[in-house]
């Protein structure tokens, strides 16, 4: 069980989480949703370590293995994409199985500036698999992808989450239907609640809308 407990954030004089409470099972894919600027990426980044709290604790990540997503690639520009990917792992059987399943082991040679966005992104995305973390976090994955390419990097996201505890924001209710085992939506600002519903208490990407904070 991953808990949260009294988890406060400001930002200058503006609060963005108060006294915030949640509980997480693990093994669990879970979407983030909510309005623009509630602070999804603000509670990602503090359960991920990233960013600290003001105040409150989290309890049960302290000796989980961590794999990131970020809304940016942030690949290292002069390392090649196998080389990106053994940065994070030593191991080279390893790397070559994350490139051939995102499809881009043919460009294993190449630096991030010779590959397309398309390309790039399932090399962050195959950076990550490879680290083998036991929590992934995940900030809009799909962010400036053509519709074609979002498809086929969202069914690699789905693979290789599958099974682990997973956190990932999204604004798009379509993706959080395909890849999400629960989706916790975030209300009012500053953000003291949230709402945790099983996927299957919808029968279809358009009934997210309706829960009125999206």
């Amino acid at each position: 069980m991953i808990e949260l407990k009294n988890i406060s954030k400001s930002y200058s004089s503006e609060k963005v989480l108060s006294d915030f409470s949640v509980q997480f099972e693990e093994g669990i894919s879970y979407c983030i949703m909510g309005s623009s600027g509630i602070g999804k990426t603000t509670l990602l980044n503090i359960m991920s370590g990233i960013l600290k709290p003001d105040s409150g604790s989290i309890t049960g990540l302290k000796d989980k293995k961590k794999s990131f997503i970020f809304q940016e690639n942030r690949l290292i520009p002069w390392l090649t994409a196998y080389e990106n990917i053994t940065y994070v792992t030593n191991d080279g059987a390893e790397a070559e199985k994350s490139l051939k399943k995102a499809g881009i082991h043919s460009s294993k040679d190449k630096l991030p500036e010779q590959m397309s966005g398309g390309m790039q992104r399932r090399l962050a995305i195959a950076r990550a698999a490879a680290a083998s973390g036991d929590v992934f976090f995940i900030d809009e994955p799909l962010y400036g992808l053509d519709a074609k390419t979002e498809r086929e990097i969202l069914i690699y996201l789905k693979d290789i989450i599958s099974g682990k505890t997973s956190f990932t924001v999204t604004h798009s209710p379509d993706d959080a239907y395909f890849i999400a085992d629960k989706i916790l939506f975030l209300n009012n600002s500053p953000v003291s609640s949230c709402i945790i519903k099983d996927k299957s208490s919808f029968n279809s990407p358009e009934e997210l809308k309706n829960v009125g904070i999206i």
